[in-house]
């Protein structure tokens, strides 16, 4: 009889009665088609079936692609970009030029308070020969037409003296300056820009009385726009401010039916019978930009008057607001 030890028994595998040594322990499917592993299992196979793109092309090795934009969905976004676009931009050109109103304004508040503050000593001044109110007030007329010139011809009865008045500081200072640009270019300055040439003078080189913002107004921008050696204060558009000493049938705004100013003679007393009563008063000089609106263009002066155009910033813009 053999020893037991040298015929050893087959270890059974626990739930697999009888397997042999060296046999395969893998399941043993019958014949016939094979489950897959993952339907076996119970799971869902993601990776078996193709993706399909929006586009229509499918996915290699059945990795998921990116969906792509269609013409309509890219068309769509650039539309609503170009809108933004234009929203921004009408907001930053809006406030440029809401920039550049309000810097024009201040510019031409300053001029006015130069201006004004010397128009307003002639309530006070001395007159030779003033024997009666109205001469007074003719006498008065004419020293602010040469003492505040808003045209070159009023400065050049300076330097010949045809009115036969004695001359002021600032009368002589406006000469001064006259001839010295006379002498530079053998010719009077252009006609186009004169109001605004001798604005710049008035408030910079005529010796107007207690000049205060001269300083400021020293640093503001100016040029000469017709290049006759004349300079004139710019406007934040880069058109000469224009001044009018005399505007005796303003209407502000243009569109207004009745006039700005009284018809009464400045210097002088009355009651005006202008209907509706003008809101400004009595008359004063007007400073005035061409604004942003349309392309500059100079103000019509006649012996009737002087108008601005609809969109003009003017000295008197706050009061004909009330």
């Amino acid at each position: 009889m053999t020893p037991r030890f040298l015929h050893p028994e087959p270890v059974m595998r626990p739930g697999v009665p009888g397997l042999p040594p060296g046999a395969s322990r893998e399941p043993v499917f019958p014949a016939g088609p094979k489950k897959p592993v993952a339907e076996a299992t119970g799971h869902r196979a993601h990776a078996a079936s193709p993706v399909t793109m929006r586009s229509g092309a499918s996915t290699p090795n059945g990795v998921p692609g990116r969906a792509a934009f269609t013409l309509v969905e890219l068309l769509v976004v650039i539309s609503i970009i170009l809108v933004l676009m234009g929203l921004i931009g009408s907001a930053v050109s809006a406030a440029r030029g809401s920039q550049r109103v309000q810097a024009t304004q201040a510019l031409i508040t300053k001029l006015d308070r130069v201006v004004q503050q010397h128009y307003s000593s002639y309530a006070s001044r001395v007159v030779a020969g003033g024997t009666s109110a109205a001469d007074r007030a003719t006498k008065l007329r004419l020293l602010a037409t040469h003492e505040l010139p808003d045209n070159w011809a009023s400065v050049e009865a300076i330097t010949t003296n045809t009115a036969g008045v004695p001359r002021t500081p600032p009368q002589s200072a406006n000469a001064g300056v006259f001839q010295a640009i006379r002498s530079l270019n053998s010719s009077w300055p252009t006609p186009e820009f004169a109001d605004a040439e001798c604005l710049f003078m008035i408030v910079m080189m005529g010796g107007v009385a207690d000049c205060l913002d001269c300083d400021a107004l020293a640093t503001s921008q100016k040029g000469d726009t017709d290049n006759d050696g004349a300079f004139e204060f710019l406007d934040a558009w880069g058109q000469p401010i224009r001044y009018v000493l005399w505007p005796v049938d303003l209407k502000l705004p243009p569109t207004d039916v009745g006039f700005f100013f009284e018809e009464i003679a400045p210097f002088t007393t009355g009651t005006s019978t202008r209907d509706p009563a003008p809101k400004g008063g009595t008359m004063r000089p007007l400073i005035f930009s061409g604004g942003p609106q349309q392309p500059f263009l100079p103000p019509v002066i006649s012996k009737s008057g002087t108008h601005v155009r609809a969109g003009a910033i003017t000295n008197f813009d706050a009061e004909a607001r009330k």
